[in-house]
Order: C-alpha cells, then sequence, then structure tokens
C-alpha cells in the first residue's frame, strides 16, 4: 500500500484582478519568469487546454541559451483540470497537473480565488513525492521543506511582476 502524497501549500495575496493571475499560473510558458532556475523545455502551444503536456526544467543547471548543465530535474506534467475564475460571481479558478516523473510523482496545481476587483489570492499546492529508491518516510520531509521555500520565492517573485504589471499604463 502506498502512503498518501503529502501535501504542501503556500498562497499569496496578489495585486491584480484575479483573471490576471490566472493567466500567469495557468500557462506554463509564463512559468520561467517567475519561477527562479526554472525553464520550459520545448514550445508550448497558446493555451493552455487539457491534455497538454509540458516538460519544466528546474535546477542551478539551467542556462538562460536553452543548454542544459548538471543538476537539473525535469518535471514532466499534463494539465489533468481547468477551471477559470469569474471575480464578478466569485468563482475559484483551479488547475491541476499530473505530474508523471521521472523526479517527481504526483500531482500539483493553483487555486486563484477573487478577493475584490484589484487583488487575488493565489494558493499553489503540491501533492508530490520524489520517485526513486530512497524510503519515502525520509525524503518526504527534506521534499516537503525543498517545495515549501521554492514556492514561497517563486510566489514572492510573481507578486512583483504583477504589481509592475498593474502599474504599466495600458
Amino acid at each position: 500500500m502506498s502512503r498518501p502524497d503529502r501535501r504542501v501549500e503556500v498562497a499569496r495575496l496578489l495585486p491584480v484582478e484575479a483573471s490576471v493571475a490566472f493567466a500567469w499560473v495557468a500557462d506554463l510558458r509564463t512559468h520561467p519568469r517567475w519561477i527562479p532556475l526554472t525553464r520550459l523545455d520545448g514550445q508550448a502551444r497558446p493555451g493552455p487546454e487539457l491534455g497538454d503536456r509540458f516538460t519544466l526544467v528546474s535546477g542551478p543547471g539551467v542556462r538562460r541559451d536553452g543548454a542544459l548543465g548538471r543538476l537539473v530535474m525535469a518535471d514532466h506534467m499534463v494539465l489533468e483540470l481547468l477551471e477559470r475564475p469569474s471575480t464578478a460571481q466569485a468563482r475559484v479558478g483551479r488547475t491541476r497537473l499530473s505530474k508523471r516523473g521521472p523526479v517527481l510523482l504526483g500531482a500539483a496545481g493553483f487555486d486563484v480565488v477573487p478577493v475584490d476587483r484589484a487583488r487575488c489570492r493565489v494558493v499553489w499546492w503540491e501533492e508530490a513525492h520524489l520517485a526513486g529508491p530512497l524510503p519515502r518516510a525520509v525524503v518526504d520531509p527534506l521534499t516537503a521543506l525543498a517545495l515549501r521555500v521554492f514556492m514561497t520565492v517563486s510566489l514572492r517573485r510573481l507578486a512583483k511582476a504583477l504589481a509592475r504589471t498593474a502599474r504599466t499604463p495600458s
């Protein structure tokens, strides 16, 4: 019997309407702009759409020129849920990605909760574990800690990027 994945969740209030934040978190093409040491491997079509497959590569070996150095991790994912938010209807936007390895297995996603016309709360959650030979009882707490730090830094960077976007005149 396999043990359930531990849920790691980080939330941040963002200074934009929910549909704007959702566009950034739902479209994995934007993730390298606010998730450190990460890039999209290959080309993603405009979207996203249910069933889309993505590979994000993360780690200190990720280079801006597209080449991969050492110490990188490929994260293969499939988009399983895509529900857009609505501030007018107080509807939460949700995404869910299945993580298919080879390093991380499980699920991850974003919930975008409308607060008002100028703010929303983004909740990034991960229910994932390392695939591999090490006992989960040993590595799960370390994986959860690493995910929490990574997610906190990333959402802070997203908040800064969206604050700049909100201040930019149309």
